[in-house]
């Protein structure tokens, strides 16, 4: 009997590029995400193929002596995978030794949104191998490990990292003004090691991290939007001294209500807060060319409903 394995997408609200220097993030966990079904074979051999909305998107098979990729459709994906395996070996030295798997994985998650396909990923195989997920995490890509955290979690997250020691609490999240809050894809996937090594190379200050941590314990705790909007606007203030790039708020001055980063400054998706009507938000940031957009109460695992 085939075993089936599911992990959460993911968002970072508050912490990007600090979570790595220990501050404090608010997170969510998606209701996209990705399953893994797991059949045993007795061959020394991994036959891998992943889904998207029921085509095959990629495939690979791998021995299992070294997980040396012998086919495959992406060399670049199966080199990735085969670090994965690698890395549960290091935990487990016999995970996979004397027999193989067929493997599916599903996911409903669209592969540029960057909403976690990576980290999911690592989550269902680690515990498939029944390994640390943290410890596979670190070993194949870095990261603060949020997304980890994220791909198991029922609510959203305050998740923290120091000297590699990763910390998280589920809270509820029920403000009552998730329908005033909107995702918006910039329509540019970035790369998650780029700007793992561009916040590596800047200085950051202790003060800058306990600032970003107060944001977001503050950012959980409010009921007021109007606060939210403060939040972030201080919380882009400060990344943006550091990055010694422009906010977001640059491109959308005009924008009645507040619009943040997501992640990797650039790209990915980026967080508006507005007392407009649903219809008048899509409206301004479709005409802007922003035309994917999705409210909080459409994609976040365990939202409120009214």
């Amino acid at each position: 009997m085939a075993n089936v394995f599911r992990s959460n997408g993911k968002l970072m609200l508050t912490g990007e590029y600090l979570a790595l220097r220990g501050a404090k993030a608010f997170a969510v966990p998606l209701q996209f995400g990705q399953e893994l079904e797991i059949d045993a074979v007795e061959h020394p051999l991994v036959y891998w193929r992943t889904l998207f909305r029921d085509k095959i998107i990629f495939h690979a098979i791998f021995d299992t002596e070294r997980f040396d990729v012998l086919e495959t459709n992406d060399t670049d994906k199966a080199e990735w995978i085969k670090k994965v395996f690698k890395a549960i070996r290091e935990q487990k030295k016999n995970f996979l030794l004397k027999s193989g798997a067929e493997a599916t994985a599903r996911i409903d998650l669209p592969m540029n949104y960057g909403w976690g396909s990576s980290s999911s990923f690592i989550a269902n195989l680690s515990q498939w191998a029944d390994v640390d997920p943290f410890m596979v995490n670190m070993n194949v890509g870095g990261g603060s490990g949020y997304d980890i955290a994220c791909a198991k979690a029922n609510k959203p997250i305050l998740y923290s990292n120091e000297l590699a020691n990763p910390k998280f609490d589920e809270i509820d999240y029920k403000p009552g003004f998730e329908r005033n809050l909107w995702f918006v894809f910039q329509e540019n996937k970035m790369n998650t090691a780029e700007a793992i090594r561009k916040i590596r190379s800047k200085k950051v200050s202790d003060a800058d991290v306990r600032r970003i941590s107060d944001i977001s314990e503050q950012w959980v705790k409010s009921k007021d939007l109007n606060e939210i909007m403060e939040l972030m606007k201080a919380h882009e203030k400060i990344i943006s001294g550091i990055l010694g790039l422009p906010s977001v708020m640059e491109k959308y001055k005009d924008f009645n209500g507040a619009v943040k980063s997501l992640g990797a400054w650039g790209g990915d998706f980026m967080l508006a807060v507005s007392e407009m009507d649903g219809a008048d938000v899509i409206s301004y940031f479709t005409g802007n060319q922003r035309p994917t957009i999705f409210n909080w109460t459409e994609i976040v695992k365990n939202q409120s409903t009214e």
